[in-house]
């Protein structure tokens, strides 16, 4: 049996993440174009909430003269400060994360800077791709970003305990019960359930930085061509 160019890094979402927005993993995606659509991004988090499968991402411990060799991935522009790891595979999916996290802005096809907004309905667990009417309905977190960013700020508690006051005068408005005791614990629960996103494991593959140019290069080719 040959030798095994890559090994097996148990990553979590969080981690990642972290180091794309560190700069310690370089993700060209954040400048260059990106191509989902925002239903495949929704799709995504629905997926990570039920605990499904979403792939695997495969990176490249960067070499000491990666200057020097970067042409060999592919033939691109990609330039990167100095990150550790580059990617390799799973771009588009590590750019869908810290997009729709972070609101972090992506550029379409067309150059132009956008947001990813994910909208989140804490009564039922749904995902949805951010609308005016989303927007306007109290009953939803129009982006799971403002979530994630309360977190980081700590100021989780007082986010929940406004969305649970906005909820109820939108309740008031239309008429509707307000929300009952078991309610509000529910929504408290599904917003650290989806906070405990971060803590989603996320199969990564890591090729050496002492790996061959041209077996790097076929493995870009191959993961990005045929699969």
């Amino acid at each position: 049996m040959a030798t095994e160019l890559f090994k097996n890094i148990p990553s979590k979402v969080g981690d990642l993440i972290r180091d794309v927005r560190t700069g310690r993993i370089g993700l060209p995606d954040l400048q260059r174009p990106f191509v989902w659509k925002d239903n495949k991004v929704r799709e995504l988090f629905d997926s990570m909430y039920k605990g499904y499968p979403i792939g695997y991402i495969m990176l490249w411990e960067s070499p000491a003269n990666y200057e020097s060799r970067k042409s060999v991935i592919g033939n691109n522009d990609k330039t990167y400060n100095e990150p550790k790891e580059l990617v390799i595979d799973g771009q588009q999916r590590l750019t869908a994360l810290v997009a729709a996290m972070f609101a972090v802005k992506v550029k379409d096809k067309n150059f132009v800077e956008r947001e990813i907004k994910i909208s989140f309905h804490p009564l039922t667990g749904e995902f949805a791709v951010w609308s005016q009417a989303y927007e306007r309905d109290t009953e939803w977190i129009t982006k799971i970003s403002d979530v994630f960013i309360s977190k980081e700020k700590n100021t989780i508690s007082s986010f929940r305990r406004k969305f649970i006051s906005e909820c109820n005068e939108g309740r008031k408005k239309k008429d509707l019960p307000l929300l009952t005791d078991e309610d509000e614990n529910k929504i408290e629960n599904t917003i650290n359930n989806l906070l405990n996103l971060s803590e989603y494991s996320l199969p990564t593959l890591e090729i050496g930085y002492d790996a061959d140019e041209e077996d790097v290069a076929d493995i870009f080719v191959r993961v990005n061509s045929g699969g």
